[in-house]
Parts: structure tokens; sequence; C-alpha cells
């Protein structure tokens, strides 16, 4: 194995373990114990990962980068959207 693939096959692995939370987080629309922050955080740092990766033309930083800050991205817009919704829904009901 190249230090390409393993750069890959490692980058892969880590950029996935976000999916379980986005998976879960669509399926109950509920987002509220999930941390705003952490994914905020991790967005910036892997911005700058991804920012080196381009300059030293690094395959494996690159490609794992770009698709860890669009989970992430992903993530954040569901905590901002459902936390939206159920202020509408909670104010709406409050209403009738």
């Amino acid at each position: 194995m190249n230090p390409v693939q393993l750069g890959l096959i490692a980058g892969i692995l880590t950029s996935c373990a976000v999916l379980p939370q986005i998976v879960k987080s669509y399926r109950s629309r509920h987002v509220r114990d999930i941390s705003l922050w952490q994914p905020v955080m991790l967005v910036v740092g892997m911005g700058l990962w991804l920012l080196y990766g381009i300059l030293i033309d690094d395959l494996p930083l690159i490609v794992t980068n770009i698709f860890s800050i669009t989970c992430n991205l992903i993530l954040i817009t569901m905590k901002l959207y459902y936390a939206d919704n159920r202020m509408t829904s909670k104010a709406t009901n409050e209403n009738f």
C-alpha cells in the first residue's frame, strides 16, 4: 500500500465519523443536544487542512477534507434549520 492510498483510507474513515450523527439528526429532526460550535470549529480547522493540502498538492488531504467540510456544513445547516423549525412550530402551536 502506498502513502496516498493509506492517506485516502485514513481520511475516508475519519471523515465518515460524522455520518451517523447526520443520519440520526435527519431522521429524528432533533438537534437540540448537538453543540453548534463543535462542527463550526471542525469546518474552520478542516478548511485550513484543505488549504494546506492544496498548497502541497496532497490528494488525500484535499479529497477527505472537502468531504468532511461538506458533512459538517450539512450538520450545521440541520442544527440551524431544525432549531428554527422547532421555535416556529412552538410559537404557532401556542397561538392556537
